[in-house]
């Protein structure tokens, strides 16, 4: 079953004249775990927040349990919400620092009208391993690590069907790859605000099939360095390319499911 699924999805801010997100489509099913890779810039953050229904659209469909978020009024926006949770990138912000983490566990269940006791949230601490003698802290008191596990153990409260993960790990390098290697099923790679590979986690990292998805596997782009990035139409990786051709300048289509590549050069 689908869980979560968006359907050429584009997304810009209010100030830039491009999208950040071009026209992705993805889904995941249940037992699934779709890791996103790609350089800062590629969009990662930008889409899992169109995703959550943090950003507006532009164009295409974001859906949870088959169910189109834009079609929603906000009482069923707030039922259905429970069953999709995010873990954002910095648990400094995540967390409200004037909550305890006992009042910051206890808000979903609030929230939801969901009774609790603090046995149930030392049980959820227990789950990301942090003691439940932190329940009276305030996150100031914590290390970031202990943060981002009280970020993971609220968003584990009302066990949604779903959790969404802002940057789980962070450098992208080949450390980085080698962990999303072991945790995902699906590995969706973006360049430029496209996904440009797609497939299972074993195949797209063991014999990826775009050009730039092999970089990033040889390690071969350094994110710090800035790159030539071409402008549409046509493959947006063209200008970094050793492949590139003259048929590089048509916008290339995803192809070759269950792995696919946007790459029509290189097989």
């Amino acid at each position: 079953m689908t869980v979560l699924s968006v359907e050429h999805l584009s997304v810009r801010y209010p100030a830039q004249p491009e999208d950040v997100v071009r026209d992705v489509s993805l889904s995941v099913a249940t037992g699934e775990v779709l890791g996103l890779v790609g350089e800062s810039g590629s969009g990662k953050s930008t889409l899992l927040r169109a995703w959550l229904g943090l950003l507006a659209p532009r164009g295409g469909v974001v859906r949870w349990n088959g169910r189109a978020l834009g079609a929603l009024d906000s009482a069923e926006l707030r039922a259905l919400r429970r069953q999709v949770q995010p873990v954002f990138q910095d648990p400094q912000t995540a967390l409200d620092p004037r909550l305890t983490v006992r009042q910051a566990l206890a808000e979903p269940f609030r929230i939801h009208r969901e009774p609790f006791t603090d046995e149930i949230l030392g049980a959820l601490l227990g789950e990301v391993q942090v003691p439940s003698d932190v329940l009276g802290r305030l996150p100031s008191a914590l290390s970031a690590g202990q943060r981002q596990r009280v970020a993971l153990a609220r968003a584990l409260a009302l066990s949604p069907a779903a959790l969404m993960l802002d940057e789980p790990v962070s450098a992208l390098d080949v450390s980085v790859l080698a962990v999303v290697g072991t945790l995902a099923t699906q590995v969706a790679v973006l360049f430029a605000g496209r996904v440009v590979e797609v497939g299972p986690a074993a195949a797209v990292l063991k014999a990826p099939r775009h050009p730039y998805t092999r970089q990033l596997v040889t390690a071969a782009i350094e994110p710090t360095i800035e790159r030539p990035i071409a402008p549409e139409p046509g493959c947006a990786f063209r200008l970094r390319c050793p492949h590139a051709q003259a048929s590089c300048g048509q916008t290339p289509a995803l192809s070759g499911a269950p792995h696919a590549s946007a790459c029509p050069v290189v097989k």
